[in-house]
């Protein structure tokens, strides 16, 4: 199989740091053999610090046979202030997932998070048109999804965060792009909601606490995680454990895959 990997070969990579624990460089792999492009290209974990990412970025430009990465936490902010070029998407959003590399050096990004995240969800049955939705986190995966949450035409969207003036930057954006939807970062004691989402890092470290009040999960009939690793997350755990329909983070990831290596450049992917 290594012999495969030859002169020719584009990289491509999935940038965080940690990286230890992304699923993403073998899911893509796995693609790209079904479609008989392993070789060609080929996807590897790439762990950069914050204090070194700016570095990094300016480097890709130099590397020719470089196509693109998935861009992670923490660095999907950041990188939207690197690249050279930004799509509609990501500047909507102010953030970055998905870096590629054109002939000429020029780094262009977008952000996928978002529409992954709703097409996980419709994958499994489940549709955000109509339903009042508890969003958690306010950075980069958040951002994308509380665009694509309010364009798919969810009925009330609460936003929450550790740092409170983010969430109400966050859902004033929001708010000005689809004023049609009701958007606020008010927890009302009485509230349901149809779907809480975890989009912050909570949930990757054994000891992390949970994002989501364990009396709050009462008031949720799904449960959804952006964290990929554990797929079974402390929150999914309490959840679970109170009846909830849960679904982790994998199946987001699962409907990016295509998306983000059709954008890097296997054009066969799309």
């Amino acid at each position: 199989m290594l012999a495969s990997i030859t002169g020719n070969t584009k990289i491509l990579g999935v940038i965080a740091d940690p990286v230890s624990q992304a699923r993403t460089p073998a899911m893509a792999n796995t693609l790209l053999r079904e479609r008989g492009l392993w070789g060609a290209f080929v996807m590897l974990p790439m762990q950069v610090s914050a204090e070194g990412f700016p570095a990094f970025i300016e480097g890709l430009r130099a590397l020719k046979n470089f196509g693109g990465a998935v861009v992670s936490m923490p660095h999907k902010v950041v990188a939207a202030n690197l690249v050279d070029e930004l799509t509609s998407e990501a500047c909507l959003i102010g953030a970055v997932n998905v870096v590629r590399r054109n002939g000429d050096g020029r780094l262009i990004g977008t952000m996928l998070d978002g529409e992954g995240f709703v097409a996980g969800l419709a994958g499994a049955g489940y549709s955000v048109k109509g339903a009042h939705i508890l969003l958690v986190g306010a950075g980069g995966a958040a951002s994308a999804i509380a665009f694509a949450l309010a364009k798919h035409g969810c009925s009330s969207l609460c936003i929450q965060n550790r740092t409170p003036e983010r969430a109400c930057a966050l859902s004033a954006r929001v708010r000005h792009a689809y004023p049609q939807v009701d958007i606020s970062t008010e927890l009302r004691s009485n509230a349901h909601y149809d779907l809480a989402i975890n989009a912050t890092s909570l949930g990757m470290k054994p000891n992390d606490e949970l994002p989501i009040a364990t009396r709050l999960i009462g008031h949720c009939d799904l449960v959804a995680e952006c964290v990929i690793a554990p797929e079974m997350t402390p929150l999914l755990q309490e959840a679970s454990g109170q009846g909830k329909v849960i679904q982790t983070g994998v199946p987001m990831l699962a409907a990016q895959m295509k998306l983000m290596l059709a954008f890097m450049g296997p054009s066969e992917m799309q």
